[in-house]
């Protein structure tokens, strides 16, 4: 019979895991903050100027 001990490194409950996940969203990085519509722009201009230069090869 497997016996279960509980897990002294999250005294507040509920998994480890989930309190790390929760830490990491919450931390503030100091990388640049993008807008999705730049993103999706700079694919769209991306994918045209591959599609522009393709028959040059």
């Amino acid at each position: 019979m497997v016996k279960f001990t509980k897990n002294k490194a999250a005294p507040g409950g509920g998994p480890s895991s989930a309190i790390g996940i929760t830490r990491f969203f919450d931390a503030d990085s100091k990388s640049p903050k993008l807008s999705p519509y730049f993103v999706v722009g700079a694919t769209i201009v991306f994918i045209a100027i591959i599609l522009v230069l393709a028959p040059l090869f």
